[in-house]
């Protein structure tokens, strides 16, 4: 059965409802950008926030299921469920190893490569989904002064170690997420677009944050809040619920892009 025997014709593939649905939910990760600001306990946020990052991954990849059984059999909703997968369980092992060891960040492990399979599913959903078209050179420009920008923080705050170089290589793998991004067309579906820039932004703060501590690991960084106590190092948890934002609207964008005729 061709991908497109199922797409009803003259009306949306995916019903408004299942757009509600994820609107809604987006209240959730705002309220929790907001909660940290006034919660007791960074550790309880922390596995709120960790408990809400796979319930959310499951979640979207259980809609990409149901869209590719019932709505629509296009290779991207396959893939992306993966990815969602992959995310939630590699986000489970890491965090249940920081819990298991008893530090409060680890910066490479086995879950690593869960976090950067996503990348791969969706540079693959990228090549099967969506035409390639020449990348604008003011683009592929930016990305490059972005690393070599990036590269410098790096070795200014870290120097040159193993974990500079494992950070820099998590970085490289942004720069070809985005580009591969731009070179497919996808900044042409907003909601996917700023989707996919909301979830590398907080995977390169992160992977700095735990490469500064394995190199420092004495130091909380700074404080940012002498009253609430709340250090820059707690106040980078906020990247959790940014990364579920991030999945909502990847799945809005996904939903979208099923809504656009076909030619």
């Amino acid at each position: 059965m061709c991908p497109e025997s199922m797409e009803p014709a003259n009306r949306d593939v995916v019903p408004k409802t299942a757009f509600l649905l994820l609107w809604s939910l987006v209240l959730v990760p705002l309220f929790f950008c907001i909660w940290i600001f006034f919660v007791d306990s960074i550790k309880t946020y922390q596995l709120y926030g960790n408990v809400l990052e796979v319930g959310i991954a499951l979640f979207c990849m259980c809609c990409c299921l149901y869209a590719y059984r019932t709505w629509s059999e296009r290779i991207i909703l396959l893939l992306a469920a993966f990815a969602f997968l992959g995310y939630a369980l590699s986000n489970t092992y890491w965090y249940l190893y920081t819990i298991i060891i008893g530090r409060e960040t680890v910066f490479f492990n086995i879950s690593q490569m869960g976090f950067l399979g996503f990348m791969f599913f969706f540079i693959a959903a990228f090549w099967f989904e969506f035409p390639k078209k020449p990348c604008p050179r003011f683009s592929q420009i930016a990305l490059v002064g972005l690393l070599v920008f990036i590269t410098l923080v790096i070795i200014t705050i870290l120097g040159i170690n193993g974990a500079s170089v494992l950070l820099w290589i998590h970085v490289l793998f942004v720069i070809l997420f985005i580009n591969s991004a731009l070179e497919h067309g996808v900044y042409r579906y907003s909601l996917l677009w700023v989707g996919i820039f909301i979830w590398s932004f907080p995977f390169i703060t992160s992977a700095i944050r735990d490469a500064y501590l394995v190199t420092h690991p004495g130091d909380a960084i700074i404080g940012l809040f002498a009253a609430h106590q709340l250090t820059l190092n707690e106040f980078l948890s906020i990247d959790g619920p940014l990364i579920v934002l991030s999945f909502l609207l990847i799945q809005m964008g996904i939903f979208t892009y099923l809504n656009v005729p076909k030619d």
